[in-house]
């Protein structure tokens, strides 16, 4: 299982970075986590047509549809348990629905909709759809975060900057929370960590914004926002054509980074805080750096608790969106034998704890006692993984599904829970605090 989540220190993203960070973020996975399934008489030639350019759109519509068929109904390489998460009435009545779709009088973008919701209904988080085409691809010039205590505007362009740090009252003439339930059919999540997730970033999508009827004909969103001590104000945020960079609150309002983010995108980094004697590890990537393998960078981390004084260990994994699990062995070994004489050792998880990572965390809480702290992981035990993928080929949508599952079938689906709550907030990230760390460090 896998996913790639990344946290920019700066907020900076160009519109087409941005938008396929928002893709992988939408779809839980990576391709290279899992295998990619072309069902057998149905490969896509190596120039497949693009939906625009097909004489006819409808049966390539067709067409693709049958290839996801064959490919999620496959015995051996489809959907593990298909007809239990896909039963075959509403499934079968999907399907016939969105073939019976005619692409010349139906916006495309309400088509890939209802695969997208189709797919969502399995609940299961691993599984999803990469869309294609402009409605999905165009976002407001902003970026939300859903915190413990709301959604909030965390990066804007610099024509929006007053929006920076606001807390958000309404889009349109709905709350967030009442937003929530609206998009919640078209993800596909397991509990509600993930579900806002995923939500902040549909809420920036044309699609979805049109969906909700949140886009006026001016191509424009009413967004109310808040700031502490201000009275309410609303701002007119129109859909870019093409997007500058965007900045994020931590630049435009001088807040000062959380340690946490010094190094988001490096797959691994250590520091000992000689103030309160923590030795912190954070591990942002289930996989082996190109540059040192997580091997190499075990032996010189347990080499450095070794020659320090350490009252506890935090690894850090709020970052860490998955790859495979077994990558942190030697890590888990090396801790076995030090972390009852060095002092406890804590685990930070948040709603980016994600597949592997999430794994990983339940075992070390399990079998090291760890304590984990902070908030509630973006996916929970006895579920689905193990990622494959079907690309449609003649609309280039690429659909995720799982064959394997993880854990016990007879138990619930669980969510790792914190034992020590220590929520990120909208006013800990404009004071530049870490709560999870912070909690750690003042932890017994």
């Amino acid at each position: 299982m896998k996913m790639l989540v990344t946290e920019s220190a700066t907020g900076k993203l160009t519109f087409a970075v941005r938008a396929l960070t928002i893709g992988l973020m939408a779809v839980s996975t990576l391709l290279a986590c899992g295998q990619s399934v072309t069902p057998p008489g149905a490969a896509a030639p190596a120039a497949a047509p693009q939906a625009a350019a097909h004489p006819d759109p409808n049966a390539a519509w067709q067409q693709d549809l049958q290839v996801l068929v064959d490919a999620l109904s496959d015995p051996k390489t489809g959907q593990l348990d298909f007809a239990k998460l896909y039963p075959p009435a509403t499934f079968d009545a999907a399907i016939t629905n969105l073939k019976a779709q005619d692409l010349t009088k139906t916006s495309f973008g309400e088509v890939n909709l209802q695969l997208i919701q189709l797919i969502a209904s399995a609940h299961v988080s691993h599984n999803a759809v990469v869309p294609q085409g402009r409605p999905f691809a165009q976002l407001l010039p902003l970026e939300f975060y859903w915190y413990s205590d709301g959604l909030a505007v965390t990066s804007a362009t610099p024509e929006y900057a007053d929006a920076l740090g606001a807390r958000v009252i309404k889009i349109g003439e709905s709350t967030p929370d009442q937003l929530l339930p609206k998009l919640a059919p078209y993800i596909a999540y397991e509990n509600d960590s993930w579900l806002r997730s995923i939500a902040t970033q549909y809420l920036t999508e044309s699609a979805f914004l049109r969906h909700l009827n949140l886009l006026g004909s001016d191509k424009r969103v009413a967004i109310t926002l808040e700031k502490p001590g201000q009275p309410s104000f609303t701002i007119s945020v129109a859909l870019p054509d093409d997007m500058p960079k965007l900045v994020s609150f931590r630049e435009a309002l001088h807040v000062r980074t959380p340690f946490y983010l010094s190094n988001p995108s490096k797959y691994y980094w250590y520091q000992y805080l000689e103030d309160s004697k923590t030795f912190y590890i954070q591990y942002n990537r289930c996989e082996n750096d190109p540059q040192q393998s997580f091997s190499d960078f075990t032996k010189q981390v347990l080499a450095e608790v070794d020659s320090h004084s350490v009252s506890r260990i935090v690894l850090d994994l709020r970052l860490n969106g998955g790859g495979d699990s077994s990558i942190l062995a030697p890590l888990k070994q090396g801790l076995e034998t030090r972390h009852k004489a060095i002092g406890h050792l804590y685990v930070l998880i948040g709603p980016k704890t994600f597949s592997s990572a999430m794994m990983n965390a339940s075992d070390l809480h399990d079998h090291l006692t760890a304590t984990l702290v902070g908030e509630p992981t973006g996916d929970g035990m006895n579920t689905y993984g193990n990622v494959a993928s079907v690309l449609l080929p003649n609309f280039r949508i690429r659909v995720m599904y799982t064959n394997k599952f993880f854990g016990n079938k007879n138990a619930a689906p669980s969510t790792p829970q914190p034992d020590i709550y220590a929520p990120r907030t909208l006013a800990s990230d404009l004071a530049g605090r870490d709560p999870a760390l912070e909690a750690a460090i003042a932890a017994p």
